[in-house]
């Protein structure tokens, strides 16, 4: 499956060509597969070559070239990087409640609004097989996330949870995304910020769900 199924990217990619870019160490021009590639990464190379000799050269360890978990993942960050433009926009941060990582994270004016994406592996009922231990894992890790962040701390976070692959389908995809936009275009313009978690459900029959727990404290 291209990227190029989803609209956004597609319009990046007009825009990349009118505007390249170069490669941090010897100037050469990137593509726009290796400018996506390396999208969320400050300094971009053309090639493993002169990424390891610019780190020879300078000592500079990268610290910013964590990977994404999924494709998926990489998909919502850019949709949002590109949403969200004069927004600070941070992802798999493990600082926040260690030893858990969250996903993404909205750095806005009124206070952080934290984003999970949850995959199959995190909604099937199914736990049985060689996944038993993984789907359990999930459950309880993202149970003590929501509470932790939502009712112990007062703070936001939305959760974009699908039954299906959303990679290999690009318009559902899509539409997905635009759903999330329009819960953190309201979270963004809410007077009353925190104490909740937004859910967003996409199911096997792919129909949407929304729910809202809300654990504000009055």
């Amino acid at each position: 499956m291209s990227n190029k199924n989803f609209d956004f990217i597609t319009k990046l990619e007009s825009n990349y060509d009118l505007n390249p870019m170069s490669c941090y160490f010897c100037g050469k021009p990137l593509s726009f597969k290796k400018y996506y590639n390396q999208y969320e990464q400050s300094k971009k190379f053309c090639s493993k070559k002169c990424l390891n000799r610019y780190i020879s050269e300078t000592n500079d360890n990268l610290n910013n070239t964590e990977k994404f978990a999924s494709k998926s993942e990489k998909i919502i960050y850019t949709y949002l990087t590109l949403q969200y433009p004069d927004i600070n926009i941070t992802y798999n941060l493990r600082k926040i409640f260690p030893p858990y990582e969250i996903d993404f994270c909205i750095n806005s004016n009124i206070g952080p609004i934290y984003i999970e994406y949850n995959g199959s592996l995190h909604c099937t009922k199914k736990e049985r097989g060689v996944f038993k231990r993984t789907v359990q894992k999930h459950k309880i890790n993202d149970k003590i996330k929501k509470l932790e962040i939502c009712k112990n701390r007062q703070q936001t976070m939305i959760r974009l949870w699908s039954e299906i692959g959303l990679y290999s389908k690009p318009d559902i995809f899509n539409e997905a995304l635009k759903k999330l936009k329009e819960e953190i275009d309201l979270q963004l313009k809410s007077e009353s910020y925190g104490g909740k978690c937004i859910e967003i459900i996409l199911d096997k029959n792919l129909d949407f769900h929304r729910y809202i727990d809300n654990y504000r404290e009055t």
